[in-house]
């Protein structure tokens, strides 16, 4: 993977061309709507130049980021442009990464899943699962697979070094493998539509019977009753 170092230091040209554009701002929405606190611990994997980096920098002024990438030249450019308090930027393949700051209340991987071979997806989540405590959350965005088969057979130059699409039923397996698991998926639109797909994933944890009745108050119980005794006069069956 270390050879695809060069091709990223090239295109760190067209990062900073595009700079925080729709997908990045995008991306920083759901984060917020992830629960983004200010005291978060957060690790970024793949994070380019920067741009995110700086728009997480803003919110997390108690906190801490960790974002790392394989480009050395885009992490010089990142460190000489952000220099926020508890932002820490590092250069290296992730395979072979050892974040300094763990564990994470979130690790970032947008736009980095599809540039890496298949066969090293299941022992990238097994490392990062040592990163995450109880209560974190990782979250990923990747292309569309078929949009990315769509350009593989339209459109090849707009693809980069390595662009292999990632199939849900290929990539679950390799998360409960590594004690994941999918908790949110939500498909959505940048420049075509349903381009992109973002997930929320959690640590595979014992599942614990709460029942539901036995937290809500007594007015939200008596809504319920009523509901339902409407519901089976409205839905008489049989």
């Amino acid at each position: 993977m270390t050879d695809s170092k060069k091709f990223y230091d090239e295109f760190i040209d067209y990062q900073i061309k595009s700079g925080i554009n729709d997908r990045i701002y995008s991306l920083f929405q759901r984060v917020k709507n992830s629960g983004l606190n200010n005291d978060d611990h957060i690790l970024e994997i793949g994070c380019g130049i920067g741009c995110l980096s700086y728009l997480l920098s803003k919110k997390i002024k108690r906190g801490l980021l960790e974002s790392v990438d394989i480009s050395p030249i885009s992490i010089e450019y990142a460190k000489n442009h952000i220099q926020a308090k508890g932002v820490h930027f590092a250069s290296g393949d992730i395979m072979e990464f050892n974040p300094i700051h763990a564990p994470f209340e979130k690790v970032l991987m947008f736009d980095v899943l599809e540039h890496i071979p298949h066969e090293f997806h299941q022992e990238l989540f097994c490392k990062i699962y040592s990163w995450m405590q109880e209560g974190s959350c990782l979250l990923i965005n990747i292309p569309n697979p078929q949009y990315i088969e769509y350009d593989q057979k339209h459109h090849p130059e707009a693809l980069q070094e390595t662009d292999i699409p990632v199939y849900l039923n290929q990539l679950i397996p390799d998360l409960i493998k590594a004690s994941l698991t999918i908790t949110k998926i939500e498909t959505y639109s940048i420049w075509v539509k349903d381009d992109y797909i973002f997930l929320r994933i959690n640590k595979l944890s014992e599942f614990n019977e709460n029942v539901l009745q036995k937290e809500f108050g007594i007015l939200r119980r008596l809504t319920n009753k009523l509901k339902r005794i409407l519901r089976k006069i409205r839905y008489r069956y049989p």
